[in-house]
């Protein structure tokens, strides 16, 4: 019974911890693993792909308070026209248990504007669990007084099969003249993508280097480039495609 009782007192703190200081540096597996699928309604089905979505170009975001006052966060998606059918895809068939029916809102709206629309977008309902992703997703730039994402430092715990092909999906594409597939990270620091490409390396033995580019307005950016060797890309097609929709199997080059 005395064990029993410190263990319900450990697992408790854990929880409580894992609740409240979610961006805590020196949290261990244990402890996201509790935040990730015991606090959270979220299953492994929509958090796996929403690690790569959110690699990519997924944005969560403080959309109103509740009844208590605390503000709730959402997750939103939006996609070109070229890309409807994976917008689609997310909406219907992955986030639809934490969504509302509200079909695929085209912007600009063509009723009120009169102008095609260049993109789709959708957004989840406003959860508590989201707020807690946002909490490890995001820091607080005080100089620019809004939210920058980032790469989670426990990446390599959250990143599946799934989240590659979300990602890739997402903001990858295949480099004809290089002959592999490069994800844009443009938004993230160098450290960010050197971990990143390190997690790959370690986790499914897929080698990656970093790509500089500078941008239009002169900054440097950074993006992953895969290694072109046959093997490297066969292992990544390997494991990445059966996750892919058809409509973005180009992106493989196949």
């Amino acid at each position: 019974l005395c064990s029993i009782s410190v263990l319900f007192l450990i697992l408790t703190f854990l929880l409580f911890y894992s609740f409240f200081s979610p961006q805590a540096i020196n949290f261990t597996d244990t402890i996201v693993y509790f935040n990730y699928f015991s606090i959270l309604p979220l299953t492994p089905n929509i958090i796996e792909p929403m690690v790569g979505d959110l690699l990519g170009d997924g944005h969560l975001r403080f959309t109103h308070k509740d009844v208590n006052g605390k503000v709730r966060g959402n997750a939103h998606y939006a996609m070109t026209l070229k890309h409807y059918d994976y917008a689609y895809y997310l909406w219907k068939e992955i986030y639809s248990p934490i969504c509302t029916t509200t079909p695929l809102r085209p912007w600009p709206n063509p009723i009120v504007t009169g102008k095609t629309p260049t993109q789709y977008a959708f957004s989840s309902k406003s959860l508590p669990s989201i707020t807690v992703l946002h909490s490890q997703w995001y820091i607080l730039n005080k100089e620019k007084n809004k939210f920058i994402k980032i790469v989670p430092l426990n990446i390599g715990y959250l990143l599946t099969t799934i989240g590659i092909a979300h990602w890739i999906m997402g903001d990858g594409y295949w480099d004809n003249s290089a002959k592999t597939v490069v994800i844009c990270t443009d938004n993230f620091t160098l450290s960010e993508v050197e971990l990143l490409i390190t997690v790959l390396k370690s986790k499914f033995n897929l080698t990656a280097t970093v790509q500089r580019r500078t941008k239009s307005n002169k900054e440097i950016c950074w993006r992953i480039r895969f290694s072109s060797k046959y093997e490297n890309i066969d292992l990544l097609r390997t494991i990445v495609k059966p996750h892919l929709i058809p409509s973005m199997y180009y992106k493989l080059n196949i």
